[in-house]
């Protein structure tokens, strides 16, 4: 199976999405004969020819980009008009995203995820669905500890996919708590948040 994975972070490839997206291809590539294409949309500017290139034959394709304050840059909605030519072009396609932002909470990214599945139909392709995970501020800087089961969840994620071609919803599931904070914890949240920055 062949991997087309933009990287649509504005940070290119020292992002939090490269970093989560490293462990994702590693678990992939386990399986003999996949192989993987890696774009770095900020470096595609303008129009992003080499990007619809390889979408316009690619087999699945995996966008992954972070969220500002809710919303996903604005080159990432740049990079997603520049494709509206290939709508109804290629009806086997699958895409699908991977979604990250820095507050802990995963909740944050379920409205651009909804858009995302819109918007994969709207443009004639198939939806795969979304790896939503909250929490991801600052992941070259957090101790290891709080980021290794992440990753590893990453590289399992990646490794599933590789072997049956489909996100598994349980891992998804995973990655994506916790979903919502509970009072308890947006205590110690806020104090951390306020001592670190």
């Amino acid at each position: 199976m062949k991997l087309t994975f933009i990287n649509g972070s504005p940070r290119g490839a020292s992002s939090n999405t490269g970093r989560l997206m490293e462990h994702f291809i590693s678990g992939f590539l386990e399986t003999e004969g996949n192989s993987v294409e890696i774009f770095h949309s900020i470096k595609e500017r303008p129009g992003y020819n080499r990007i619809i290139d390889a979408v316009s034959g690619a087999e699945t394709v995996l966008l992954g980009f972070p969220l500002y304050v809710d919303a996903m840059p604005g080159s990432v909605k740049e990079l997603i008009e520049a494709l509206a030519p290939l709508k109804g072009t290629r009806p086997g396609l699958m895409m699908m995203y991977l979604i990250q932002n820095g507050f802990p909470e995963t909740v944050h990214n379920r409205f651009v995820e909804r858009y995302c599945e819109k918007l994969t139909k709207r443009l004639g392709f198939n939806y795969g669905g979304a790896i939503c995970k909250g929490g991801c501020e600052g992941l070259a800087v957090q101790p290891p500890a709080l980021v290794e089961k992440v990753f590893s969840l990453f590289n399992e994620a990646g490794r599933v996919f590789g072997r049956g071609g489909r996100l598994d919803e349980e891992l998804l599931a995973k990655l994506a708590r916790p979903e919502h904070l509970k009072p308890e914890n947006c205590r110690q949240v806020i104090q951390m948040v306020n001592g670190f920055l």
